[in-house]
């Protein structure tokens, strides 16, 4: 019996072990007000992160109504949102700060994980104020989306927001400036100064700027 229990042993001391895919966080009201649905890490290659998903900004510039957001050239709302290559619903993730977007499993903190996530849904939403909505693709790696999901995460709902700044723009900015494609993106609130420096920069891979073009681009 003992030599079947040390044999027992020996084959589970041979096994390799792995370590949790899932990181416990504190879930406050200032980061989110329900638990999300966690994504799993991208796969990797020899210890390196290997292409499987795209990063998506979504610039909003209508015009407001806002007299005072009028005067100062401000508009409508930013973005950020990340879609899976290989058609994984689990890894998709929207960070939607100071929106007025809803979903049921959207908490203060403005993050949305897995299968809850759809980008013709949120992009069709906010062709409710106007035309003028871009959507733009950059090829990102893992490590690259995981940054930003741990940025929009702690940055929480409405970053710096205030009566000027109602930070939807200043979370999305902060949340990608100097990440892979984003390296000399500056923070900044307007929507229409994130815009300019994302189509100055000529990073993205594509773009579209309705929901059939968003299609087309969504399965490129």
């Amino acid at each position: 019996m003992r030599k079947q229990i040390r044999g027992l042993q020996n084959v589970y001391d041979e096994v390799p072990k792995t370590t949790s895919a899932l990181e416990l966080r504190d879930f406050s009201e200032a980061a989110n007000s329900f638990s999300p649905n966690v994504a799993s890490p991208r796969p990797l290659e020899n210890g390196k992160g290997t292409e499987v998903a795209a990063t998506y900004v979504v610039s909003n510039t209508n015009p407001t109504g806002w007299p005072l957001q009028a005067v100062l050239g401000n508009n409508m709302h930013s973005g950020v949102f990340i879609i899976p290559d290989d058609g994984d619903p689990e890894g998709r993730f929207l960070y939607n700060p100071a929106g007025s977007y809803m979903n049921r499993q959207m908490g203060s903190g403005r993050t949305l994980y897995g299968s809850e996530v759809s980008a013709e849904d949120y992009v069709r939403y906010q062709l409710r104020d106007g035309p003028n909505v871009t959507v733009r693709r950059y090829a990102t790696t893992p490590e690259e989306e995981e940054e930003i999901r741990k940025r929009a995460f702690d940055l929480g709902g409405a970053p710096a927001a205030n009566w000027i700044d109602p930070g939807c723009t200043t979370g999305v900015s902060e949340a990608i400036r100097g990440i892979g494609p984003f390296r000399h993106v500056e923070q900044t609130m307007w929507p229409t100064e994130l815009d300019s420096q994302l189509k100055g920069l000529r990073k993205h891979v594509g773009e579209a700027g309705d929901l059939e073009s968003l299609r087309r681009l969504l399965t490129k």
